[in-house]
């Protein structure tokens, strides 16, 4: 991370912190007990990542290439979510949590580049919403045709409900024969 703080003009210790030394479930313990103040952790993994009872190595040969393994580890409260839009929206992208993955990366590529004294390259990415096919109970819905008829009935039912209601109550209680004898 000292790499990466140097690489993006931050300040090591200041903007980009040292939290735990060990194993996961101490970086687990530390975001247990700070709730809430660490918006994004990495977890390096140098032999291997032991969670609770399980353990998974991190270095894989491929190709006469390292590998090396790390894991991001965000506060999901803080970053975008896509709770008032509709199933068929995409999800918002997390651009700060891309950022930290894109500098951590190019600075991983440009330390082992000049450790084998070769031109430092970088990765440059480009986002694009991930497709999703049209919805096919949505696509060419005629509003009008399916609920127009709930509509435009029951207005006048309801209507004649209540006119039928006032017409029974007014026999019922005679109130005809009161505003008759009232007028006379």
């Amino acid at each position: 991370m000292k790499y990466v703080a140097i690489d993006n003009n931050l300040d090591y210790g200041n903007d980009v912190k040292l939290l735990t030394v060990g194993t996961a479930s101490n970086f687990t313990q530390y975001l247990s007990d700070n709730a809430n103040q660490t918006k994004y952790g990495v977890l390096f993994c140098v032999r291997s990542m032991d969670y609770y009872d399980v353990s998974i190595p991190c270095n894989f040969e491929f190709e006469n290439k390292t590998m090396h393994m790390y894991t991001l580890v965000y506060n999901i409260t803080n970053s975008p979510n896509g709770f008032l839009t509709t199933y068929a929206d995409p999800l918002p992208i997390d651009r700060d949590l891309l950022k930290l993955k894109l500098s951590i990366d190019n600075s991983y590529l440009a330390y082992h580049s000049r450790l084998a004294g070769e031109e430092e390259s970088r990765i440059k990415i480009e986002t694009q919403p991930y497709p999703t096919a049209v919805n096919r109970f949505i696509q060419g819905a005629d509003l009008i045709g399916v609920y127009g008829p709930l509509y435009f009935f029951f207005p006048p039912v309801i209507t004649f409900v209540i006119v039928l209601l006032e017409i029974t109550r007014e026999k019922d209680l005679k109130l005809r024969k009161v505003i008759n004898t009232l007028i006379l």
